[in-house]
């Protein structure tokens, strides 16, 4: 299984502070695998969590984030979900201020409608994106074909092929108009068949709270504080059961 890791460089690099920040990436086929649930979802409902943390990143010692508390309608399931669901996901919230090289993140809206990979938190039946904290909207997609500025446009010609697998499944799932296109769906679970069968890691899993590590050089990096999450999300309320297909 290959992994496709990508660095940009969104800052001047320099060996003893380490400016720079690496996104880490994965091919569908992977996301697939890792992922303990993937859907096409509605949003629900957005509402703070009462759960912050503090990150790490290239031109601040330390940020805080609340996590967000979403909970997604299943519209289409993919793995691990049933159509009707209501999943209960933590997303991150943008801090106050300006900041560079900003983590990607979703900016949940009641309504959109996303393609979601999604990886168990240490509370039950709670989840978050297969690549949180750092670049949640590298495992969760916004459905939206008129989001240029992340997909490019795909008309006038324009292959889907020449924006990849990822690309091409986010544009078959909608349509013109902004809707869900079952046939879409049903394309995404037939071409990844072998990946949606695969069990994710048993030991996977998405930390809420991190350190700071330093290297030698200088490099600064997150590392997830083992069982430290000592508060629930306020008012999470009852979800639908969440059963493996």
């Amino acid at each position: 299984m290959k992994t496709l890791t990508l660095l940009f460089i969104l800052a001047a690099l320099f060996p003893t502070k380490g400016l720079a920040r690496a996104v880490l990436s994965y091919d569908m086929k992977t996301l697939m695998c890792r992922s303990s649930l993937v859907l096409v979802g509605k949003v629900k409902s957005v509402q703070p969590s009462g759960i912050k943390e503090k990150i790490v990143y290239p031109t601040k010692d330390y940020l805080v984030f609340e996590w967000l508390k979403v909970e997604i309608e299943v519209i289409e399931p993919v793995k691990g979900a049933q159509k009707g669901d209501v999943i209960r996901t933590l997303m991150l919230s943008m801090p106050e201020g300006v900041m560079a090289n900003v983590p990607g993140m979703i900016h949940p809206k009641p309504g959109q409608h996303h393609l979601l990979f999604l990886i168990p938190t240490q509370f039950k039946n709670v989840y978050a994106a297969a690549t949180a904290p750092d670049d949640e909207d590298e495992a969760i997609f916004i459905l939206n074909r008129t989001n240029t500025m992340k997909y490019g446009s795909f008309g006038d010609g324009n292959s889907p092929e020449e924006y990849g697998e990822r690309y091409k499944a986010i544009w078959s799932l909608v349509d013109e108009m902004g809707q869900i296109t079952p046939k879409g769906a049903e394309e995404l679970r037939k071409n990844y068949q072998a990946e949606i069968a695969t069990k994710p890691p048993k030991d996977a899993i998405i930390h809420l709270q991190w350190k700071k590590e330093t290297s030698v050089s200088g490099w600064q990096w997150n590392a997830p504080i083992e069982g430290s999450e000592k508060k629930k999300p306020t008012g999470t309320g009852k979800s639908a059961p969440v059963k493996s297909k």
